[in-house]
C-alpha cells in the first residue's frame, strides 16, 4: 500500500484553519474600532481617527471606494486594503 503522505510533504500551508477563517473575514469600515482599522496595511493611528471622524460628519461609507474621501487615503493605500475591507452589504 503504501506510505500515507502527510500535508508537511506536499507543502500544505502552515497557517491553521482558524487563522485562515480570520484572515478571509472583511473588516467592516462602517463599524470598526481605531484598533481594528490600524491593522489595515497603510493604516495607522492618524488615519484610523480620521475614517472615524469622516465617518460621524459624513455617515457610513455606501462603498468602499468610498474611503478615499478620507483625507490622506488615496489610490495607492485603497489598492492595499480594498481585498480587506467592507462596507456591510
Amino acid at each position: 500500500m503504501g506510505t500515507p503522505i502527510s500535508a508537511e510533504k506536499i507543502g500544505a500551508p502552515e497557517e491553521t484553519t482558524a487563522y485562515a477563517e480570520e484572515k478571509l473575514e472583511k473588516l467592516n469600515i462602517n463599524t470598526a474600532a481605531a484598533e481594528e482599522l490600524i491593522r489595515l496595511s497603510g493604516i495607522g493611528e492618524k488615519r484610523a481617527a480620521d475614517i472615524i471622524t469622516y465617518r460621524e460628519r459624513n455617515g457610513n461609507f455606501s462603498c468602499i471606494e468610498d474611503i478615499m474621501q478620507v483625507s490622506g487615503i488615496g489610490e495607492k493605500t485603497y489598492e492595499k486594503i480594498k481585498e480587506e475591507i467592507t462596507v456591510g452589504e
